[in-house]
C-alpha cells in the first residue's frame, strides 16, 4: 500500500492489489466513472503471473478507496473491462494497465426493446435503476407519455436510455458511493445553490493551485423559441423559455452580459407543454455555462478530495471571476509523489455570488 490508498476485490480491501504503482479515476459529470491501475510485472516461472490473475480478470469488481481524515472514500466501484500491457525484454520495465468502469457499465450490455405507457421520463427511470439494485435519487420531470398521444419507446439500451432522458430534461446521470461502499444512482439537474465544499485560491497566501486558466463564450442562446401542433387535437403546444431554469451562479448571468438577444428553436414533436418546455430548458442549461476553467491541485494543498457535481468557491481571480464555480470534472492521479487532481470547472455567471 505504497500509495496510501487501498484497492478493494469484491468490496473488500486487497494488500496484494493494493501494490498498484499508479492510479488513474476519471470523474466527468453525466459520464460513468472510469479507473486504471498500473502494476510491475516480473517474469516468474516462464510467464507475466499478474496478467493471468483472476482478481485483475473480466467482470471483478475493484473499488479505489481514499483514506480522508478518519473517513474512507470511494472514489469508483466497478468490473474490469481490459488490459493495457507493455513488455520490456528481459521482463523489468513491464507493466499491466488494468482498465474498468463503475457499476452503471452493466446497463449498457443488453438492448431492449419496449413501450412505457402512461409515464413521466422520471418514472421510467426510477423503475430502471431499482433494477439494478440501485438506491435512487431521481428528480421528477413534467414530460408525461400517455398511451393514448405517444407511448414513450426504448430501442437501446437501459444506459444509453436513461442517458437519452436525462439530455432531454437538462438533467445528469452518474452514480457514486457513501463511506460503505453503497451505491446510489442519481438523476437530477445541476444543483448550482450548494454551500461550497471548499475554496480554491490563487495569488492569496492560501494557495491551492499554481495556475488556473479561465475562457469564456457568451456567443450562446438565453432564450428558446418552441411552438408545436398538437396532433391530438390540432390546437398549439406553446412552450417558449425565456431563461435557463439553474439559478445563476453569480450576480451577472449571461443575459445580462449580452447587448442584443440570442433564442435557438426547438422543434421536435411533443404531446404536452411540460415536455416542449422540459427540452428548451435542457437547451439552455448546456449553453449556459459560458466560462469554462481548468486547474491542478492536490489532496495535500485543499485538505480534501474534489469531486465532481459539487460546487467550490474561486478565490483571487478578480471580481469578475472570483466565486463558485461547479465542478464538471477530476482527474485523480494517484503516485509516489502524491494525490493530484485536474479539475475543469464550468460556471454560468459572473460576478460575486448572490
Amino acid at each position: 500500500m505504497g500509495l496510501g490508498i487501498q484497492i478493494a476485490v469484491g468490496g473488500t480491501p486487497d494488500d496484494t492489489m493494493s501494490e498498484a504503482v499508479l492510479v488513474e479515476v476519471q470523474e466527468r459529470m453525466g459520464e460513468r466513472t472510469t479507473y486504471k491501475l498500473r502494476y510491475d510485472i516480473d517474469i516468474a516461472e516462464d510467464d507475466f503471473v499478474m496478467l493471468s490473475d483472476n482478481r485483475s480478470g473480466p467482470d471483478s469488481e475493484l473499488a479505489v478507496l481514499v483514506p480522508i481524515d478518519g473517513k474512507t472514500v470511494w472514489l469508483v466501484r466497478g468490473p474490469v473491462i481490459g488490459h493495457q500491457i507493455k513488455f520490456v525484454h528481459g521482463g523489468a520495465g513491464s507493466y499491466v494497465e488494468v482498465q474498468g468502469a463503475d457499476t452503471s457499465i452493466a446497463m449498457d450490455r443488453e438492448t431492449k426493446t419496449m413501450l412505457w405507457p402512461d409515464v413521466t421520463d422520471s418514472d421510467a427511470v426510477s423503475t430502471i435503476l431499482g433494477q439494478y439494485k440501485y438506491k435512487p435519487d431521481v428528480e421528477a420531470t413534467t414530460a408525461g407519455h400517455f398511451e393514448e398521444k405517444h407511448t414513450l419507446v426504448q430501442r437501446d439500451s437501459d444506459w444509453r436510455f436513461v442517458k437519452r432522458l436525462a439530455r432531454r430534461n437538462g438533467s445528469l446521470f452518474w452514480v457514486d458511493w457513501d463511506e460503505t461502499g453503497a451505491e446510489t444512482a442519481h438523476f437530477r439537474r445541476p444543483e448550482v445553490v450548494l454551500e461550497p465544499s471548499r475554496d480554491l485560491d490563487i495569488n492569496l497566501e492560501t494557495n491551492h493551485t499554481d495556475t488556473l486558466t479561465l475562457s469564456w463564450d457568451t456567443e450562446r442562446p438565453t432564450s428558446v423559441v418552441a411552438s408545436q401542433v398538437n396532433l391530438n387535437d390540432k390546437s398549439t403546444i406553446e412552450g417558449a423559455v425565456t431563461e435557463s431554469p439553474l439559478a445563476p451562479m453569480g450576480d451577472v448571468p449571461l443575459s445580462g452580459i449580452l447587448t442584443a438577444p440570442r433564442s435557438v428553436p426547438v422543434t421536435i414533436p411533443v404531446d404536452d407543454v411540460g415536455d416542449l418546455q422540459a427540452r428548451g430548458q435542457a437547451a439552455l442549461i448546456d449553453a449556459g455555462w459560458f466560462i469554462r476553467g481548468n486547474c491542478q491541485t492536490s489532496v495535500k494543498a485543499v485538505n480534501g478530495i474534489v469531486r465532481p457535481y459539487t460546487v467550490v468557491n474561486v478565490r483571487g481571480v478578480g471580481k469578475r471571476h472570483s466565486g463558485h464555480y461547479y465542478v464538471a470534472a477530476v482527474r485523480h492521479t494517484i503516485d509516489p509523489a502524491g494525490h493530484q487532481m485536474e479539475l475543469e470547472l464550468v460556471r454560468n455567471a459572473w460576478g460575486a455570488a448572490s
